[in-house]
């Protein structure tokens, strides 16, 4: 059971910050194994979310965009990477459309396996335990773990709950947003297979898409090849005044033209 709200500091370095928020269940403690394949001179900044004691129903998306971007607020300069995983991408985009006035141009979005568009969350929502535990672990949403189902359960549903709960009835919208967005995939995710993520970077104008071996929590199990991904995404160059507005009306960028083999960049 995860403790918050708070920010944790996983890696001192220099004055390149990776920005972390996790998935539904997640913690600010999922990134440590990421931060310990950092061989840059990075600094590694993951957030916890609240817990449900804090908010009588839970924050919604545009409420816990808020609440990061406060708990961030000095983190939040460039250079740098907000990395976002699963429901945390959603809230990383909503940060992105609430304080795009303030966000520095150097400051790079990363959407780490999305969650699907509109509101599948609310079906999940009405599973009971075990339906829910059943699907979580079919789409590889939860860790692997020899837990119990009665365990696993009384562990791991609630937060799993509390933060699919932060989606809402209207769940998410793949909008563009004036930061240069950046996708990450599982090539075996079932949860936001490799279609879905093709359709999100059209939608969204995304400057490339990277992909990285292993199912939803490649971010978890993949420590290693998720930071390989996040360093090429770090040494392309911020869009100009130019791409910026193009992103805004949805047109495609001229994105990463020395990619790593696996990566999709949009033409």
């Amino acid at each position: 059971m995860r403790a918050g709200p708070s920010r944790l500091e996983l890696r001192e370095g220099g004055p390149f910050r990776l920005l972390c928020l996790p998935y539904a269940g997640g913690s600010a403690g999922s990134f440590t194994r990421l931060a310990q394949q950092v061989k840059e001179d990075w600094t590694v900044v993951a957030v916890q979310p609240p817990t449900a004691g804090e908010h009588d129903k839970g924050p919604n998306l545009s409420e816990l965009a808020d609440f990061y971007a406060d708990l961030l607020a000095a983190d939040l300069t460039e250079p740098g990477i907000i990395l976002g995983h699963g429901v945390g991408a959603a809230v990383a985009h909503r940060m992105a459309q609430r304080h795009a006035a303030n966000w520095p141009p150097g400051l790079r979005l990363v959407l780490s396996a999305p969650p699907r568009p509109g509101p599948p969350a609310c079906h999940l929502l009405g599973l009971d335990d075990q339906s829910l535990l059943s699907v979580a672990r079919s789409h590889g949403i939860v860790p692997d773990s020899e837990l119990p189902d009665e365990l696993a359960t009384r562990l791991l549903l609630p937060e799993l709950r509390q933060d699919l709960a932060v989606l809402g009835p209207a769940g998410w919208s793949p909008e563009p947003v004036r930061p240069p967005v950046h996708l990450l995939g599982g090539r075996d995710d079932a949860a936001v297979p490799p279609a879905l993520l093709a359709e999100l970077a059209d939608q969204l104008g995304a400057r490339g898409t990277r992909w990285v071996r292993g199912n939803h929590l490649f971010v978890l199990e993949q420590p290693e090849e998720t930071f390989a991904a996040l360093r090429k995404i770090a040494q392309c160059d911020p869009p100009g005044p130019t791409a910026t507005l193009r992103t805004l009306t949805g047109v495609a960028q001229t994105g990463d033209q020395n990619t790593a083999a696996g990566a999709r960049v949009r033409p």
